[in-house]
């Protein structure tokens, strides 16, 4: 079975819940595009770049 990962607004994860993980008050999105893979942040240019502290998948695009 196929999952539908969505976004949330505010931090950009992507889950497959209809609300964010770490904020349970923002609801998330199927209009996203395209994503990252964070395992370390802490050593990652990228993850600094994107203001990402947590490991995890993160929409690049997120439309509000």
């Amino acid at each position: 079975m196929k999952v539908q990962y969505r976004a949330c607004k505010k931090c950009k994860r992507l889950t497959p819940e209809k609300t964010c993980p770490i904020h349970p008050d923002e609801k998330t999105t199927t209009e996203w595009f395209g994503f990252l893979i964070i395992t370390e942040p802490e050593f990652s240019a990228i993850a600094k770049r994107a203001g990402i502290s947590e490991p995890g998948m993160y929409a690049i695009k997120v439309r509000q």
